[in-house]
């Protein structure tokens, strides 16, 4: 593993600044969090600045968090249900809405899953079959049929 360049410290000045992955404790509804993020840290401050690429490696697991919290599906689980229900990602967008994207933002933890399409889920997870229902109908009325 090759180790990372240290530069100076945009914050203090001290060349102790590289890329690294730091644990960071957040806190969500009173609850900690804790996530190991990658970032460029100063050993020296320990201030440090998430880019883009960083902030998206933990985007997922601190979603999977705040869902487990909220009592909500899971990134993992809503690709679960969506797999066994035998859904694209695009189709399951059309029949449940929220966008074209929206079930690629939720399985990627970018956006939370809302709470009646969370319930509904639950629903078809338990009984798939009506998901074959509700599709027929939706592409019926939409005159897809």
């Amino acid at each position: 593993m090759k180790k990372s360049t240290k530069q100076h410290c945009p914050f203090c000045g001290e060349l102790a600044y590289h890329h690294q992955i730091k644990p960071v404790t957040l806190h969500y509804k009173k609850q900690a969090i804790t996530i190991d993020q990658p970032g460029f840290w100063c050993d020296a401050c320990q201030e440090g600045v998430i880019g883009g690429d960083d902030r998206k490696a933990t985007q997922k697991a601190l979603q999977t968090q705040r869902a487990e919290i909220d009592g909500l599906l899971t990134p993992d689980q809503i690709k679960r249900i969506r797999e066994k229900l035998k859904l694209t990602q695009h189709k399951a967008a059309l029949l449940f809405g929220g966008g074209i994207n929206a079930f690629s933002r939720y399985e990627r933890g970018e956006t939370p899953l809302p709470k009646s399409l969370h319930q509904l889920l639950i629903l078809l997870d338990k009984h798939p079959t009506l998901a074959a229902e509700l599709s027929h109908a939706k592409f019926k009325h939409a005159g897809h049929a």
